[in-house]
């Protein structure tokens, strides 16, 4: 029953067979111990060395041979009195991160109907909105990505492109529409996705060629601010189309 409680509180199966002894038996050397409770020497030590860091053993030196002695059982009290204290110091910031992740919208979609449902939200924002990572669409998503720009261009919504090495060619074509600027990062990059930025949101975009398009939409202002500042940071040592 006491071995139960200790352990209910805190202490492994070992830890509160020692503690228990040491509370019966007074302050005795590693093999009385180990003899007592049938617990190895080795494994003995490592409880007693763990009893000693939560402040549950003190020790004496006599004739050059340790004594372990269990501390007043009142002492546990004080113990996890000291714990409560220290959980309750961190309980606010426990709830700020908790509002913080509760904040965090994720969406996934499938498909050309969920990529659909991310330039349809798109175009609900009007300031500025950028693109990293992008390329050429594949054809089946072609006639969507048009109709998106056009009526992108309707709302004079603003955007900015980053196109890896490769894609250079898909790069003139899309600068060409209005209220575009793009620019070719210095880098190769090989990466089927393409990162979008606008509002308090991020997108990320995968799928091409017969792999069937996933859409993952991130609602979370700290997250777009970060990736914003990386799109900048890359925008300043990209090239504009020439």
């Amino acid at each position: 029953m006491i071995q139960e409680y200790l352990r209910d509180v805190g202490f492994t199966k070992n830890e509160a067979k020692i503690y228990q002894v040491l509370i019966e038996i007074g302050p005795s050397a590693i093999g009385e111990i180990s003899s007592k409770t049938k617990i190895h020497r080795r494994n003995v030590y490592d409880s007693i060395e763990k009893l000693k860091e939560k402040g549950f053993v003190s020790w004496t030196l006599k004739n050059n041979r340790k004594y372990f002695e269990a501390v007043n059982p009142e002492r546990i009290i004080d113990i996890l009195e000291e714990k409560k204290e220290k959980i309750k110091s961190i309980i606010p910031t426990l709830v700020n991160r908790q509002r913080l992740t509760d904040r965090q919208n994720v969406r996934v979609y499938t498909g050309l109907a969920g990529r659909k449902v991310i330039f349809e939200d798109k175009l609900k924002y009007k300031e500025e909105q950028l693109v990293l990572g992008a390329h050429e669409p594949a054809s089946r998503g072609f006639r969507q990505k048009i109709f998106y720009h056009k009526r992108r261009i309707a709302r004079k919504i603003p955007l900015k492109m980053l196109y890896p090495k490769n894609e250079i060619e898909a790069a003139k074509k899309f600068s060409k529409f209005k209220y575009v600027k793009v620019r070719i990062m210095p880098m190769m990059i090989d990466s089927p996705v393409a990162i979008n930025i606008y509002g308090n949101k991020v997108a990320l975009l995968t799928g091409s060629g017969k792999v069937s398009p996933i859409s993952i939409l991130i609602e979370d202002k700290e997250l777009s601010n970060e990736f914003r500042s990386y799109f900048f940071t890359l925008w300043k040592v990209s090239k504009p189309i020439s």
